[in-house]
């Protein structure tokens, strides 16, 4: 293993620790009425350039919708619709080299037994540039037009490395999530949740049209009360592996257009496995088509 890719592994067990220790003493017990919430989509930075402000929208078909390893729809079709507007506040070359604001809406409309527009997410966030770190905070609010679910109010704190100019870029993250009210398992308490992932990215191809391979990985944890079931409530929740292809469209003009797509597999821990059916294991196909105006 090189030094470059041991330094970045271990950059990423020392943002596992400072994210664990604090969200323990944050966590606090509460109890609402149930609900089942679907999944909110990390409010994109906007890319570097002298705009002040980015239009992003996404597309995606996915073959099952599953919000951190809880089940939701897998029949029928499934369409995932993102706008996000990314504002630039502060861009400078102090400690601070950036503070970018986001909000956005994010839905998911299905043509199966959920029925039509099952879920619109409304999340706002901020994200901060201190050299290679980008620690950020996002609110979001899962409501169902629906109603196939009570709303959620969740507030998200994450910290990402930018190793994005390295060989092997890794792109870890860790981020932790408290429910405020409302629970996604349906459960009894509000919960709090922790992801730490990696997102190891290839570029297989170039030319104008240059060819990305990703294999994200995502581990999910249940710090306080995230997955419970019948059998009770785990630590551990899911770890989802993925290959992710993209490319660029540089043959649409006015803005930044690629098409992407993969597969998920999604393994669940005991607690997901009595939630999801009994299905341990999970396969996801996506395929979208991203915009940034």
């Amino acid at each position: 293993m090189s030094h470059d890719v041991r330094s970045r592994l271990g950059v990423f067990v020392v943002m596992l620790v400072v994210s664990v220790l604090p969200s323990a003493a944050l966590a606090q017990e509460s109890t609402t009425s149930s609900g089942q919430p679907a999944s909110p989509m990390p409010a994109p930075a906007p890319p570097a350039s002298s705009r002040r402000a980015t239009v992003t929208a996404t597309l995606d078909l996915v073959s099952a919708y599953m919000f951190r390893g809880i089940y939701q729809e897998d029949r029928g079709l499934v369409t995932q619709p993102l706008a996000d507007v990314g504002v630039t506040l502060v861009s400078g070359r102090g400690a601070l080299t950036s503070m970018v604001a986001n909000v956005g809406s994010w839905s998911s409309v299905h043509s199966g037994p959920t029925s039509t527009w099952y879920e619109h997410d409304l999340y706002a966030g901020a994200t901060l540039t201190f050299g290679r770190w980008k620690p950020a905070a996002l609110y979001t609010s899962y409501t169902s037009p629906n109603d196939r679910f009570s709303t959620v109010h969740e507030i998200a704190v994450s910290l990402a490395f930018d190793d994005s100019a390295s060989r092997l870029p890794f792109s870890p993250k860790v981020l932790v999530a408290f429910e405020l009210d409302g629970q996604a398992d349906g459960g009894s308490r509000e919960g709090t949740y922790l992801e730490m992932g990696v997102r190891p990215t290839f570029r297989v191809t170039g030319g104008a049209t240059p060819l990305s391979l990703a294999m994200p990985v995502k581990l999910g944890l249940s710090l306080r009360d995230y997955y419970e079931s019948a059998l009770g409530s785990d630590t551990f929740g899911y770890l989802d592996v993925g290959l992710i292809a993209s490319v660029p469209l540089p043959f649409i003009s006015g803005a930044s257009w690629d098409l992407h797509g993969g597969i998920d597999v999604l393994v669940m821990g005991r607690a997901l496995e009595a939630l999801n059916r009994g299905k341990a294991v999970k396969p996801v196909l996506s395929i979208g088509l991203g915009a940034a105006f």
